[in-house]
């Protein structure tokens, strides 16, 4: 079956997705404190930036890579698959606008409007940020159910998709960043997967040839 050329580079762009979420995900883990006055001082610091600006660039080029990567099993997963690239799709964006935010407001309010991290976020700004993070863990969750009733891609990935999906979800006190982690592996390992040297249809015939 033909592939366009999207689904033709879905390897090459879930690694270096899979690759950015895991990185940008480890210098949070270990630039951001607990308290509330190192963590104003954190966002205004040029490292942080950096990864921000970085996550913002992680969950973009993820948006691509799950297009892409669906293209690969659309035929098998039926209209579960349909709906789990949607969802997923649709909390992927939520994340990626969840970062721009971190990048650009936030280190705004640090610097003209300190009293905002005393009283910490509240109302829609609160809704909103867990909206986001809902959204992504139930999109890739659904997504990684397809993939595993497709069985296009190895079981094992499918299911750490799913898993790293879920616990990605978490926004409780840092507890999603080693559950991105793992997904970010799961993905990356899903680009390596795809990029794996396969057999020709000359190949084929030469071996049993042989």
């Amino acid at each position: 079956m033909l592939q366009s050329p999207l689904a033709r580079i879905a390897g090459p762009l879930a690694i270096v997705a899979g690759t950015l979420v895991i990185l940008t995900r480890i210098v949070i883990m270990f630039t951001i404190p607990s308290d509330l006055e190192g963590v104003r001082a954190a966002v205004l610091s040029p490292l942080v930036a950096i990864n921000s600006v970085a996550s913002i660039l992680a969950f973009a080029l993820l948006a691509l890579a799950l297009v892409a990567i669906y293209e690969r099993e659309a035929h098998a997963a039926g209209w579960l698959g349909v709906i789990g690239v949607g969802a997923a799709l649709v909390g992927t964006v939520f994340m990626a606008g969840d970062w721009w935010y971190e990048a650009f407001a936030v280190p705004w309010m640090a610097d003209v409007a300190p009293v905002v991290f005393e009283t910490g976020a509240g109302g829609r700004l609160l809704i909103g940020g867990l909206a986001s993070f809902a959204l992504f863990s139930v999109g890739w969750v659904i997504f990684g159910v397809a993939s595993l009733r497709a069985r296009v891609f190895p079981a094992a990935i499918s299911g750490a998709i799913l898993v790293g999906g879920l616990l990605s979800g978490v926004a409780i006190a840092g507890a999603y960043l080693p559950g991105s982690v793992l997904f970010g592996l799961a993905i990356a390992w899903l680009g390596a997967w795809l990029m794996r040297p396969t057999m020709t249809t000359e190949d084929v015939g030469s071996a049993a040839a042989a």
